[in-house]
């Protein structure tokens, strides 16, 4: 630092002061200032072969952290192993697609965790390779792909460093995967300051200097029940993680597996960045929800992409604690048979019909609206529906459960 940068001349005026040379030292622990540039100066990323984009559509890239959200037990670890497994080949996991950069030779990844022994590795290894099919020269060249190393006597500082020298020993890494956050951080996981230390000035300068990305494996909060899970909004999902807001706030992206009430069914959410990935559902409208099943053979550790049917019965079930969700397509019925009334109007109705709770119609209201089954025309401080012609359509070529003209 030069004698007549703006620093130090911002500095003079404080140096005949009591605390002097404690403001000297603190100026001196800055080796440079952050890179400042024009706005213009930036660069628009290319769209195709960027080698810093690791998820399409830069769901995530290099020096980015993508959070894995999940209950305990349900297969967090198996999923990052699948998903590293076919990351080393370049190919898709449930539609979370590899840069075009990647696709053809694959990534080299770095998986690093504290709760599983080798055995365990082992059989969620095998697992996958068995349960994804694949050829014997895609097995080998996913294995020699990926690394494995198990450190469960390190964290914060300590992790830091170790994770600083397992990447320069052994890189370069396109990904690395943690599993769990909770075994490194080093400190309370509902205080922001402890997590934002851990993300933003452990884990952040260390990914930017390795050029490298992170998913990193986090357990949710305990969960919700009744009408406070019915209740949640999309974007509420994003804080599904255990402890302070601050571990999604510094995450560029986030996935998360929720419970549905099955045991071996999950919903598969992406409730950050999530449009980024493009997803379609059955009805090729952009979402940013599926969902996700165990492998059928019992021993075998994979996942696997759930029917629809078994996942529309799971759904039509009451569970205790939650309320099965409703076919969109019995609003349009009720809709059709009448026309602009309010949103009160068809909650209660629908839900006198079909014995469901007035929060599950609603939510069925905004999947319509969303798909462009219904329309809504404002009359003072009220919102009055009807059905467009492709919702017409749909109510034409699908039957309701009951019959909404006797009434």
């Amino acid at each position: 630092m030069s004698e007549a940068s703006p620093l130090n001349h911002l500095l003079t005026g404080f140096l005949d002061t009591p605390d002097a040379e404690h403001v000297e030292k603190e100026a001196v622990k800055i080796e440079a200032l952050p890179v400042v540039r024009v706005l213009d100066d930036l660069r628009t990323p290319p769209a195709t072969n960027d080698p810093s984009e690791l998820i399409m559509h830069r769901f995530l890239y290099r020096g980015g952290v993508c959070l894995l959200l999940g209950p305990t037990g349900v297969g967090k670890s198996s999923l990052l192993m699948q998903l590293a497994i076919h990351f080393a080949l370049g190919k898709a996991l449930f539609g979370i697609t590899p840069g075009t950069a990647y696709r053809e030779r694959g990534m080299r990844i770095l998986l690093i965790q504290a709760e599983n022994d080798e055995g365990d590795l082992a059989e969620m290894r095998d697992g996958v390779l068995a349960g994804c099919e694949l050829t014997p020269a895609e097995k080998a060249q996913a294995s020699s792909r990926i690394m494995v190393c198990t450190v469960n006597d390190r964290s914060s500082d300590k992790f830091a460093l170790t994770l600083d020298a397992l990447l320069t020993e052994h890189g370069p890494f396109d990904l690395v995967l943690v599993d769990p956050a909770f075994a490194y951080l080093g400190g309370d996981s509902n205080s922001q300051k402890d997590v934002s230390r851990f993300m933003r000035e452990l884990l952040n300068p260390l990914l930017h200097r390795h050029q490298v990305g992170l998913v990193l494996a986090h357990h949710t909060n305990k969960p919700l029940r009744g009408k406070e899970k019915d209740n949640w909004e999309a974007g509420d999902y994003a804080y599904l993680g255990a402890g302070s807001a601050e571990w999604i706030n510094p995450a560029r992206a986030a996935l998360a597996l929720r419970s549905i009430g099955s045991d071996t069914i999950f919903e598969l959410r992406a409730p950050k960045r999530g449009k980024r990935l493009r997803w379609e559902d059955d009805e090729k409208q952009p979402t940013t929800v599926q969902f996700i099943a165990h492998h059928r053979d019992i021993g075998v550790i994979c996942w696997r992409k759930a029917d629809p049917v078994e996942v529309e019965e799971l759904m039509a079930e009451d569970g205790p604690g939650r309320h099965r969700k409703l076919n969109p397509v019995e609003v349009l019925h009720c809709i059709r048979a009448n026309p602009s009334r309010n949103q009160s109007f068809y909650k209660a109705e629908v839900a006198r019909m079909l014995q469901c709770a007035p929060n599950t119609v609603q939510n069925a209201l905004k999947e319509a609206l969303a798909k462009g089954w219904i329309r809504f025309e404002e009359d003072g401080q009220e919102k009055l529906y009807r059905l467009t012609g492709k919702g017409e359509q749909r109510a034409e070529n699908t039957p309701s459960a009951v019959d909404w003209t006797d009434q």
